[in-house]
């Protein structure tokens, strides 16, 4: 048997959900939250930006493809199992208004700027563009 004695990590992720009317840009993300060119937190937020447009997968097919998703689990059940009933509502509503609807994760080992937001709860609400990432497993 091994006993490990030196530091250990647990990684973990967190779901998000990206609901944007039009292309998700990191224009539109960045006037969401009304960060101008020069503020000194632009860096941190483009990193966000560019790690969520990666991991956006189309909702229906995130779903469906997700270890988590049991069989015979409506898409309803899934998602408030993960998120609030508002978020599902949310969701319901951009579909209706012609949003993209996508979901992804954000894992804890994927750098210090990735692992703070990961392990936070987070809201991203402008006109066209909607970021909810309130499930936090932390």
């Amino acid at each position: 048997m091994k006993i490990k004695t030196d530091f250990v990590t647990n990684s973990s992720s967190t779901c998000f959900v990206v609901m944007s009317k039009g292309d998700f840009t990191l224009e539109k993300f960045m006037v969401s939250l009304g960060l101008t060119e020069d503020s000194p937190f632009r860096d941190v937020f483009e990193e966000l930006f560019v790690y969520i447009k990666n991991e956006l997968i189309p909702l229906h097919e995130f779903i469906s493809n997700d270890k988590w998703h049991k069989a015979n689990q409506s898409e309803e059940d899934y998602i408030t199992s993960i998120f609030s009933k508002r978020t599902f509502e949310k969701i319901q509503d951009a579909e209706k208004n012609g949003y993209d609807v996508y979901m992804g994760r954000l894992h804890s080992d994927d750098g210090e700027i990735i692992s703070f937001f990961c392990t936070s709860s987070f809201v991203i609400e402008s006109e066209n563009l909607v970021i909810d990432a309130t499930n936090d497993g932390w």
